[in-house]
């Protein structure tokens, strides 16, 4: 079903100028042609009668018209915010946790769920300030999309934790991209607050299929991540799905080092 959508002062005097049209033209027509049924009607009678049928709209459409799309607009904009508010993490232009999560649930086919948790985050918030962390997620999160491109999406779990999914993706192709993220992050120099700073990731993963809860693979990749956070960290841990009867053991995990922590 097609919906109309009015974004922009000139959309707003676009359509007052169409339906002031067609409520010229239908009710002129429609006189128009009852008069040409009529014989012998006087000519006068004829002018004055498609006269009001030309002035009367000419007169209300517009205003009603441009009111009525002006309050089109409003509540267009109003939901594109919420909308907005309800899907994206405010802080950091993420899909929050939810929506993240029904996003994967939406799709059909299985594909690589990674969590991405900032290693000593803590420290970049007790040293520098909460201001200087919450700058920091922002261009962590920019990094992410720009390396994952359209091949994946990202999401807000809480915190300094997110998600990444790559819809279709295998294990190959899930550590490839695991590697190349931490890579990315750790050389990157980012400035927050006027002052160099560097930070690096530890990433868990396994592939997600469809026929399993969302919660399950998240279990999954949670345990991953606790093995590269134990295991030294700046590190991505990724496997294929445990079955559900030894979803607490790790005999497939495929473990990617990186460099370790830097003090």
């Amino acid at each position: 079903m097609m919906k109309l959508k009015i974004s922009s002062t000139a959309q707003i005097w676009k359509f007052t100028l169409a339906v002031t049209a067609i409520s010229v033209l239908v009710p002129v027509s429609v006189v128009g042609g009852i008069m040409a049924m009529v014989p012998h009607i006087p000519l006068i009678v004829i002018i004055f009668c498609v006269s009001i049928a030309f002035f009367i709209p000419l007169l209300l459409a517009p205003p009603i018209s441009y009111v009525g799309l002006s309050m089109l607009r409003i509540l267009s904009d109003t939901i594109a915010r919420v909308d907005e508010l309800i899907k994206f993490d405010p802080l950091t232009g993420a899909l929050n946790r939810s929506h993240f999560l029904d996003n994967i649930r939406a799709r059909q086919g299985s594909g690589m769920l990674m969590i991405v948790d900032v290693d000593h985050f803590k420290n970049v918030n007790d040293t520098r300030g909460h201001a200087a962390g919450d700058e920091a997620l922002c261009i962590l999160v920019r990094t992410l999309g720009n390396v994952l491109g359209s091949k994946g999406i990202v999401g807000r779990m809480g915190g300094e934790e997110f998600g990444i999914y790559l819809p279709g993706a295998d294990l190959s192709m899930g550590t490839k991209t695991a590697n190349m993220l931490c890579a990315t992050v750790r050389n990157l120099d980012m400035i927050v607050g006027g002052k160099s700073m560097n930070m690096t990731i530890s990433i868990g993963g396994t592939r997600h299929h469809p026929h399993l809860t969302i919660g399950h693979s998240l279990k999954i990749a949670d345990d991953r991540l606790y093995e590269a956070k134990y295991g030294g960290r700046d590190q991505a841990v990724l496997g294929d799905t445990y079955s559900a009867d030894t979803a607490t053991n790790t005999p497939h995990s495929t473990v990617t080092d990186f460099a370790k922590l830097r003090g």
